[in-house]
C-alpha cells in the first residue's frame, strides 16, 4: 500500500504543480501584453460606476471628461495629456445602453466642459444592429445637451480591429468585423452632423494597408498598445486643448 500512495501523492503534487505553472504563464502573458492596465477587464462593472459617481461628488467641475469601455478606461490620460484638466469615465465592457444608464452619475453630475466619447464596439461584439446603437448614442447626446447645453461633445469614431492578430489565444475581437465598424462610423457621422457634435474620425489613421487595425497597435486586435495610445492621443490632442 505504501508505494501506492507514494504515486498517488507524486501524481497530485505533479497536477497541482503543472496547473499552478500554466496560471502562472497565463498570469505573466496577460500582464506582459495589457500591463497595469489590464486588471481593468478584471473590476466589477456597477462597483467601477459607484466608484465614479461617488468621486465625481467632490471632483472639480469645467473637466474634460472621456466616457466610454475598455479602450477609454485602459487609456493613461495623465501620461499622454499631463498638462490637461482631464478625467477618465471608461468601464470596461459597457455597451452604449451602459453608458446611457450611467451617465447622470459619472459624467453630468460632474458638469464638464467637454465630452468625449467613444462607443459602441461592445455592443457590435453582442450582434446589436448599428442603427439601434447609433440611436442610444443619439439619446446620450440629448441628455447631454438638456442637462449642459453649453457642454462641447465630441464623438470618436469606433476603432477598427484585427481578427488575424495573433496570438489568436488572446484575441478579443470575437463577433467584431470593419465592415459593421464602418457602418456604424458613417451613422455617427450623420449624427453628429445633425446634433451639432463634433466627429473625431480616428479609425482611418489605425488601420493597416488591408482596413485592419495596425498589428503594432493592439496585441490582442481590439484593445490599442502604447504606441497606439500614442496615436490616438495625437489625432485627439487638436480637439481638447
Amino acid at each position: 500500500m505504501i508505494p501506492y500512495d507514494k504515486k498517488i501523492r507524486n501524481s497530485v503534487i505533479a497536477t497541482v504543480s503543472a496547473i499552478a505553472i500554466i496560471c502562472i504563464t497565463l498570469t505573466a502573458s496577460y500582464f506582459a501584453i495589457y500591463g497595469v492596465q489590464g486588471v481593468t477587464f478584471l473590476g466589477n462593472k456597477d462597483k467601477k460606476a459607484t466608484t465614479y459617481a461617488s468621486a465625481g461628488v467632490n471632483a472639480t467641475r469645467g473637466k474634460t471628461v472621456f466616457f466610454g469601455d475598455s479602450i477609454t478606461e485602459m487609456y493613461d490620460l495623465e501620461e499622454y495629456f499631463p498638462h490637461l484638466n482631464l478625467c477618465n469615465r471608461g468601464i470596461s465592457g459597457d455597451t452604449t445602453k451602459d453608458m446611457l444608464n450611467r451617465l447622470q452619475s459619472n459624467v453630468l453630475d460632474i458638469a464638464p466642459t467637454k465630452i468625449i466619447f467613444l462607443g459602441g464596439t461592445n455592443d457590435i461584439g453582442k450582434n446589436i444592429p448599428p442603427k439601434e446603437i447609433a440611436n442610444t448614442i443619439h439619446m446620450i447626446i440629448q441628455k447631454i445637451q438638456v442637462a449642459l447645453p453649453d457642454c462641447k461633445i465630441f464623438i470618436q469614431s469606433v476603432y477598427p480591429v484585427n481578427a488575424v492578430r495573433k496570438p489568436t489565444f488572446f484575441s478579443k475581437t470575437g463577433n467584431r468585423t470593419n465592415i459593421v465598424i464602418d457602418e456604424l462610423n458613417v451613422l455617427l457621422k450623420n449624427l453628429c452632423n445633425d446634433c451639432n457634435c463634433v466627429y473625431i474620425d480616428v479609425n482611418p489613421f489605425l488601420k493597416d494597408q488591408n482596413g485592419n487595425l495596425k498589428k503594432e497597435y493592439s496585441v490582442d486586435g481590439l484593445h490599442l498598445t502604447k504606441e497606439g495610445y500614442i496615436h490616438v492621443s495625437s489625432v485627439i490632442m487638436p480637439y481638447i486643448i
